[in-house]
């Protein structure tokens, strides 16, 4: 049995994980769902990409070059971590990720908006057009029920995407993503795939940023197709 490491985005609980982990069981596949700290493991510090990083590296430690699968946040921490410890990694599976730059103005003045959501808390945006404008930052609404270290994460997240050189990751890389993503949208999917040579694009129709909720056998097909490809 394959054995695949996935690290999962910003969520306090793996309930969207359920039917995709029975699926790639079903395939053969060995799913090792990642509790985050911060997130699905409790912590009170204030993470960086540096202090994920060596906390994936931990989780990695007795494997020798294991299949990795990050969702939103997760692909952000996969490729970092790639960065990082190239050669560690033998293939690699996004679904819908994270880790895309903006240019550095946009990324400030999306970091000075979050921080005042912080100030002004929920009341503000029952406003709906005001609601509606910060939903399309990315991690918006999960920023606004996050306790004050993971707020501070988020921000540190944000920041790490202008050092993500997709360019630098060079091994098997396929890219999963929801046609109709509105958080990350399909056109990050196409700039990821520019930069890292050699990957595939997969889209998922009818699916949003979690395909592997909405449409679980669809993806374990893709992450089996892409596991047998590799091997």
């Amino acid at each position: 049995m394959t054995r695949v490491y996935i690290i999962h985005g910003w969520t306090y609980n793996l309930d969207k994980w359920a039917s995709l982990v029975l699926e790639l069981k079903l395939r053969d596949i060995e799913p090792v769902l990642l509790r985050v700290p911060g997130l699905t493991e409790p912590s009170d510090k204030v993470w960086d990409i540096d202090s994920y990083i060596n906390w994936l590296d931990d989780k990695l430690k007795t494997e020798s070059r294991p299949i990795l699968i990050g969702h939103s946040n997760g692909g952000r921490i996969a490729m970092s971590y790639i960065q990082k410890h190239p050669g560690r990694i033998a293939q690699l599976i996004l679904i819908d990720s994270a880790g895309v730059a903006n240019n550095e103005t946009r990324t400030l003045i999306k970091l000075k908006i979050l921080k005042f959501l912080a100030k002004v808390g929920k009341i503000f945006i029952i406003v709906p057009p005001v609601r509606k404008l910060f939903y399309k930052l990315i991690g918006a609404r999960d920023y606004l029920n996050a306790p004050p270290n993971m707020r501070a994460t988020m921000q540190n997240m944000l920041h790490a995407d202008q050092s993500i050189k997709f360019s630098d990751i060079k091994l098997p890389v396929t890219i999963i993503w929801g046609r109709d993503d509105t958080i990350t949208p399909l056109s990050n999917a196409r700039k990821i795939q520019a930069g890292i040579s050699g990957s595939k694009l997969e889209i998922v129709d009818d699916a949003r940023h979690a395909p592997m909720n909405t449409q679980p056998e669809r993806v374990a097909d893709l992450i089996e197709a892409a596991v047998k490809a590799g091997s």
